[in-house]
């Protein structure tokens, strides 16, 4: 019965089910919203979602960089993508978020990492991300709209988007590691960051 509950308390602290832990987020915010975010700007598109797509039915969201351009989420963008899906309101995604600020600080121009603030309050959203300094940048789903078009049920998720805006994996487990992480970027995009 231990081992039983202990397995039980492990997944659930291994992943946040979707919702903002439970409180509604505040209003949604508008592109002024994050004039002061120190998050690096969005990856401009270069072509249409590929039909195929899981993240074609998703509506352009908002940069949290101070431009607070909307972007098209899943578009080719000519190199590849990591998409980290991940919340304030979420312990593990704070836990993995310092293995995506030193891959996107290594990948250089080969890779783009780019997050996914789901579910949660702008201002609780930006003060997470100064906590852990974030810098890459980072979309707002409020709606939780690449969430169910992925089909991911908890948080933290990743997504492995290939430079034509193909999902090539979604990774739903535990948090990720510097050496996890690097290891399913060379195995799904194919891409090597030490």
């Amino acid at each position: 019965m231990r081992r039983v509950l202990a397995v039980a308390l492990v997944l659930l602290l291994a992943a946040c089910s979707g919702g903002g832990g439970g409180s509604a987020p505040a209003a949604a915010p508008t592109s002024n919203a994050f004039a002061n975010s120190k998050f690096a700007a969005c990856p401009a598109a270069v072509g249409a979602v590929p039909g195929d797509s899981p993240l074609r039915s998703v509506e352009p969201l908002l940069c949290m960089d101070p431009s607070g351009e909307q972007v098209t989420i899943g578009a080719p963008t000519g190199r590849p993508v990591v998409l980290n899906l991940w919340g304030s309101w979420c312990p593990p995604c704070g836990k993995e978020m310092p293995s995506f600020v030193r891959l996107a600080a290594a990948a250089g121009d080969r890779l783009s990492v780019v997050g996914v603030n789901t579910s949660d309050d702008a201002a609780r959203a930006v003060a997470a991300a100064d906590e852990l300094d974030v810098r890459f940048a980072n979309v707002f789903d409020r709606g939780e709209e690449v969430r169910r078009a992925l089909g991911v049920t908890a948080l933290p998720a990743t997504v492995f988007v290939s430079a034509t805006g193909e999902v090539v994996h979604v990774y739903r487990g535990t948090p990720l590691t510097d050496a996890t992480l690097t290891a399913l970027v060379r195995q799904h995009l194919g891409v090597t960051v030490e």
